[in-house]
Order: structure tokens, then C-alpha cells, then sequence
């Protein structure tokens, strides 16, 4: 079985990697993780609805070849995504609907980072500074609009609407 590596199959990496399972290929964490990555499992048909297994707050199912896929991506993700395309868009989303947040003064920051993590931003042009374990995005208009389009979970966060009424605005001047 050949696995081929497109924007959204690269999303779900980015999920899987801040929020994974020690049994099969799965998630843990809030219940709209759990929906969204059995969601996009099923659509991608990386696996049947019969085959998922769910508990309280995590959800997996078993494939070896698609585990060890994940984990050659993670492995060489710094080759994979050092360019502003779809993938590293879908990749970035996945990561940050997975261990992101936005605070209420709208501040972007990701938990779970590691020194290959912030290089692999860092050559996107995405500048952080490390703050109480997690990374804080210097820019975060610039990276939200990067992964608004491929972003499941934050979607619907004020901040993306402002995101899209400046882009309105910036059009309307041109």
C-alpha cells in the first residue's frame, strides 16, 4: 500500500501529533478533537466506523502502516513543510487545533512545542518566543491567515472573523 501525503492527510498528522493515543492511531482531549478526527479519518477512509474505538475522552483504531507513516512525517517534518503551501498549512492547523489556543487578549500560543517544532515555524518566517512552556506567535494575524483555511477547531474564533473582515478591507483599497 502506497500512502501518498496531501494537505489534508497532513492536517491530521498535525492533529495527531500534540494530542496522541499510547494504543493504535488516535487522539485524546475535548470531545470536538475526538469528532473532528474521527471525522476526517473516515473521509480520508483511513479507516472504517466499526473499527474506531472510543472512551471517555480519547478515540483510536489500529493500522500499522499509517502509524508508521505518521511517524516518518514527524520524523523528517522539517524537510516535509519548509514551504508556505497547503501542506504546511494543513500540518500547522492540525498542530494547532491540537494544542493551541487563543487567550482573550488574543494572544496565539501553541503547548507542547519542541526545539524542532520552533525551528520548523521559524523557517516559515513564523517568529516565537518560548513563554511558560508553550510558544507565543509574535505575529499572529500572519499565522492565523496562513492556517485559517485548513483549521477545523478554531474556525469559528472571533479572531478569524477579523482576520477575514481585514482581508475584506484590504481588497475594497485596492
Amino acid at each position: 500500500m502506497k500512502i501518498k501525503l496531501t494537505p489534508e492527510l497532513s492536517y491530521f498528522i498535525g492533529l495527531w501529533r500534540k494530542c496522541r493515543t499510547f494504543e493504535g492511531l488516535g487522539v485524546k482531549g475535548k470531545k470536538e478533537l475526538l469528532e473532528v478526527f474521527s471525522k476526517i479519518a473516515i473521509d480520508l477512509q483511513l479507516t472504517t466506523p466499526e473499527k474506531f474505538i472510543a472512551e471517555e475522552d480519547r478515540v483510536y483504531f489500529y493500522h500499522t502502516a499509517y502509524r508508521k507513516f505518521f511517524q516518518d512525517i514527524e520524523k523528517e517534518q522539517l524537510e516535509r513543510f519548509k514551504y508556505l503551501n497547503e501542506y504546511s498549512a494543513g500540518y500547522l492547523a492540525g498542530i494547532f487545533d491540537g494544542a493551541g489556543s487563543i487567550d482573550e487578549k488574543g494572544i496565539v500560543s501553541i503547548s507542547k512545542m519542541n526545539r524542532e517544532d520552533e525551528l520548523m515555524l521559524l523557517r516559515l518566517g513564523f517568529n516565537t518566543k518560548r513563554r511558560s512552556g508553550a510558544l507565543v506567535i509574535e505575529r499572529p494575524l500572519i499565522f492565523l491567515t496562513f492556517i485559517r483555511n485548513s483549521s477545523k477547531l478554531f474556525r469559528e474564533h472571533e479572531i478569524f472573523k477579523y482576520v477575514e473582515k481585514s482581508k475584506i478591507k484590504n481588497k475594497k483599497k485596492q
